[in-house]
């Protein structure tokens, strides 16, 4: 692996770096020799997961080193570099190599520590590391893991691990010091070896984390003070690195919120209820009147429900009105300081809270209860954020109160509502959020705590300024770097107008008109004809999505894109996305017959929108269909813009509500689209079928380095073409990649060759423009044409049989066992074989090879319409209108409007008496549609 020398440090990597690459490691080697903080942008491809642990362990590697060779110059006698990261030495030296940094990598998800793990493993550095995770993740005890909730495992875990009769954990000592365990493994591998080995992996990861130089931990993990205090996590003298940085923000606010209702206090007296009888009843059994361990009273129960009865009855006096309001931020502490629950009697409450909890967790009435006495753990954490909170922290808070309606499947529907609670069970329930809405509070704990330096980096965290401003430390070091791709790797385009000539624009008041959601739906179909391999399409929100698949299904569009590529649609459940996405998986690299791979329908914020990796052929199209702000009268959005505001007005450095808004879209739309360009050599298309992003206000917040690459169009022509010719330029790519990945369709390898070779050119109009050219196709869909007892074929048969000097329009196409007529449009099959013959300057003439006798007037209207179109319309139009009778006769005939939608997009505002004379086509029964809809286009 080659070498290079970055800020003074010798850094190893697993190739020659970009240039873009040396300058993230420098920026990373800066913060750490300055001890400073950093937040760093690099674009999702760029290798910055790589760029980062090679630089910071390559740093620490260096910085021991040093210690080392002063420790030796100042006469220390230490044993080796194992002194020198803190693991032996004595006296004042051996203290002195106590304080090297920890490195501690934290990201969204497990599955996100895993790609970073499989990074680690590429590279030179081999530390000792710990994975961190869960009981739910690491327990391997059969029937603790079994256990219904996390609460229940905790307690259950805790008491075997006190009494020792887990077998797994007494094996942890003796077999933790095995050399597997020196191996880079991720959480799953660890959990099998540990398995095996008859350990447990929870508690095998906590003791690996003991001598660790760098450990892997999920967000949650590091910024909940109760859950660091519960995996021994010290944050003093540690790095603390942040992967995927743009989520920071909002779990910093999570963590620091809070909501409680009516129905949760319920929940608590009723655990108190039970608790009491478990107490009870261990008392009638000699236990004295105190559950065994736990020591938990009569007394201590009995108080735990007085207080909650009590705040039940100041709660249920909070005055409600409409949908909710924002109330003085002291109100629930001032609620809790009236049933004497304050600062001094907050340790005591607390303390009997976790010996309830213990003992509901364990108790036979677990299954009856299910997961509601977590609210018991919730109730803790809400008195550790409200009560000794300072004033200065309290000002970044909002205080609202709702009236919510009960769903009935909620959890709190979930078992049998106890006479006691009907009061509050009913209907509606009292909800009270606390919200943080100041990521700078934890920021500010870490920094209490000591660290050494913290590094932010994500591809999405533009303006870095306003970033760090609302994080409120100091951020000295900060990067904005440019892809490491060429231009001709990456398509960006934005469509104003679809098919039909409709104006593309997902808002509020327009997101569910049918001529928008059929045009978007048709426009889509245009390019996933021209796209190999998989296509993504985003949409604003899940219902968005539902909703513009529900009038897809119902207009046939979800089928035509089916027969063009396998569709799948992201599901909100995670384990069903876990079925999707393998199954995505396989129909991209191995289609069905007659399709070109899959396309899968996603939310922005949602799980394919980051997380996952649509590298090479699973992603070579992304289509962004909408901007997806949050949603504007959510109480919360409202409540966070009211702050930001006033904020603004004492720090205007800082956003405004409506800056913040933005950019909340703008980030999740740059998330989304960094799924295309997954590494230096990828390549793909970024279409955006949204006409706002044509505007300078959202051009200026896409990425810097996509920025230079936009084309808008204002027709599908257009859009189109560019499209065509970039898959082409990359054709040969496609085929190479095709046999890399491994099993594909039989036919796919051989006749990908031919697909973008043989698309159809595109001609050049020889006749007047017209105005509006959206509707024109520059390829044949890949539909199967069939007539009675033909046989079917696909578009890569069709293509490679082609011969592209030939192609002029569909009925050119030579498939072998096939007649020509059988490409015609259905009405011309009808008719019998016309000759059309011009002559200058004389009448059109007309010769019928096979006359048919009793021609009557609408069939000779036919002809001389038929000859009217070959003589006014250019190749080009002739070729599309042929397709929109192809279309609509292998859609069953049935929808006319989509007939007539498209002739209107085809032959207005040139060719009106065209349009007019396509009646000729209607059957007599539509004309009454076809007259009202031409009509209210006329009127346009």
């Amino acid at each position: 692996m080659p070498e290079i020398v970055i800020q003074n440090v010798d850094v190893s990597f697993p190739f020659t770096p970009y240039k873009c690459q040396e300058s993230y490691m420098g920026h990373v080697i800066q913060a750490l020799q300055r001890k400073q903080n950093a937040i760093l942008e690099s674009p999702t491809g760029t290798g910055k997961t790589l760029c980062l642990l090679c630089s910071a362990l390559a740093w620490r590697q260096t910085y021991i080193a040093q210690r080392q060779l002063q420790a030796a110059r100042s006469g220390a006698h230490l044993e080796g570099l194992s002194a020198a990261v803190g693991e032996g030495g004595t006296g004042d030296a051996g203290k002195a190599f106590m304080a090297i940094p920890t490195i501690i990598y934290a990201s969204r998800t497990h599955s996100q520590i895993s790609q970073v793990v499989k990074e680690l493993r590429n590279t030179r550095y081999k530390p000792k590391i710990a994975v961190l995770g869960s009981r739910d993740q690491m327990c391997v005890h059969p029937k603790v893991k079994d256990m219904e909730n996390s609460t229940a495992k905790i307690h259950a875990c805790r008491a075997k691990v006190k009494e020792r009769s887990c077998v797994h954990y007494t094996q942890v000592e003796k077999k933790v010091s095995d050399a597997v365990f020196n191996e880079i493994m991720d959480i799953e591998e660890l959990v099998q070896v540990a398995k095996d080995k008859t350990m447990c992996p929870y508690y095998t990861s906590r003791e690996m984390s003991r001598a660790a130089d760098i450990m892997f931990m999920p967000y949650n993990y590091l910024i909940d003070a109760k859950t660091r205090k519960n995996q021994n996590i010290s944050l003093e003298n540690a790095i603390i690195i942040f992967d995927e940085a743009h989520n920071v923000e909002k779990v910093c606010e999570e963590s620091f919120s809070f909501e409680i209702t009516s129905m949760d206090i319920a929940n608590c007296i009723e655990n108190c209820t039970v608790a009491l009888q478990r107490v009870t009843e261990d008392a009638s059994g000699g236990g004295g009147g105190g559950t065994e361990d736990t020591e938990l009273t009569k007394a201590d129960v009995l108080t735990m429900k007085s207080i909650f009865l009590s705040l039940e009855r100041e709660f249920n006096k909070l005055s409600v009105t409409g949908q909710g309001a924002v109330i003085d931020k002291s109100t629930f502490k001032n609620l809790l300081h009236s049933i004497n629950v304050n600062d001094e009697t907050k340790g005591a409450i607390s303390e009997v809270l976790q010996k309830m909890e213990a003992v509901l967790s364990v108790s036979s009435s677990n299954k009856v209860m299910g997961t509601t006495f977590q609210v018991l753990n919730n109730f803790m954490q809400i008195l550790d954020i409200t009560l000794g909170q300072t004033k200065d922290a309290s000002r970044q808070y909002v205080c609202h109160v709702s009236k919510e309606k009960r769903e009935k499947k909620s959890s709190f529907n979930s078992r049998e509502v106890k006479p006691h609670l009907e009061s509050v069970a009913p209907t509606f329930y009292t909800k009270l959020s606390y919200w943080c809405f100041s990521p700078g509070l934890a920021m500010e704990e870490f920094q209490r705590q000591g660290v050494y330096s913290i590094i932010l980096t994500s591809g999405t965290l533009s303006p870095i300024s306003s970033f760090s401003s609302e994080l409120k430390i100091p951020f000295p070091v900060t990067l904005s770097n440019p892809h490491v791709i060429e231009p001709s790797q990456i398509l960006v385009q934005v469509l104003s107008m679809g098919v039909g000539g409709v104006e593309l624009n997902s808002t509020y008041q327009n997101r569910s008109s049918p001529v928008y959601l059929t045009s978007l739906g048709n426009t889509i179909i245009n390019v996933l004809r021209q796209v190999p391999n998989g296509v993504l399409v985003f949409f604003p929100s899940y219902y968005v999505m539902d909703l513009t698949v529900e009038h897809w299904k119902s207009k046939g569009i979800w089928d035509r894109m089916d027969k063009i590529k396998s569709v799948f649609m992201e599901p909100k459940n995670k384990k069903e996305m876990v079925v999707v996405m393998g199954d995505f998986d396989v129909k991209v690299r191995t289609p069905d017959a007659g399709k070109t791979g899959a396309i899968l329908f996603a939310v922005c914020r949602g799980k394919a929108s980051e997380g996952i990796d649509f590298a090479d052929m699973h992603g070579r199209a992304v289509i962004i269909t909408g901007m997806p702000y949050p949603p504007a009268k959510d109480p919360k959005v409202s409540a966070k813009r009211s702050y930001l505001d006033q904020q603004r007005r004492e720090r205007p450095e800082l956003l405004s509500g409506n800056e913040w808004y933005q950019q909340q879209s703008t980030r999740a739309v740059n998330q989304a689209v960094g799924r295309v360009i997954r590494h230096s050599k990828d390549f793909g298309a970024v279409l955006f079928l949204e006409r706002r992003f044509g505007y300078k206000a959202n051009f200026s917040e896409l990425p810097k380095w996509m920025q230079s690459s936009v084309q808008v169009h204002d027709n599908i022509g257009k859009f189109i073409r560019p499209l065509n010719e970039f898959f082409k330029l990359h054709a040969p790519k496609t085929v190479i990649e095709a046999d890399n990945e491994g099993v594909l369709y039989p036919r796919m390898k051989e006749e990908m060759k031919f697909v973008y070779h043989n698309l159809p050119p595109i001609v050049p109009k020889q006749t007047t423009a017209i105005a509006d050219t959206s509707l024109l196709e520059t390829t044949p869909p890949p539909k199967k044409y069939s007539r009675a007892g033909s046989k079917r074929t696909s578009l890569l048969s069709s293509l490679s049989a082609s011969n592209e000097n030939s192609f002029e329009t569909p009925a050119n196409l030579s498939v072998e066992g096939r007649k020509e007529e059988e490409f015609k449009t259905p009405e011309v099959l009808k008719q019998p074989r016309k000759r059309i013959k011009l002559v200058t300057g004389q009448p059109l003439a007309v010769r019928q090879e096979e006359a048919a006798s009793g021609t009557d007037r609408a069939r000779e209207a036919l002809i001389s319409y038929s000859a009217r179109l070959k003589i006014e319309l250019s190749t080009e139009e002739y070729v599309h209108f042929r397709r929109i009778m192809a279309d609509f006769k292998s859609g069953g005939s049935t929808d006319i409007v989509g007939l007539v939608e498209g002739a209107c997009g085809l032959f207005l505002p040139e060719h009106k008496e065209l349009l007019l004379g396509f009646r000729v086509f209607i059957k007599s029964r539509d004309h009454a549609q076809f007259d009202r809809i031409v009509t209210e286009r006329l009127k346009r």
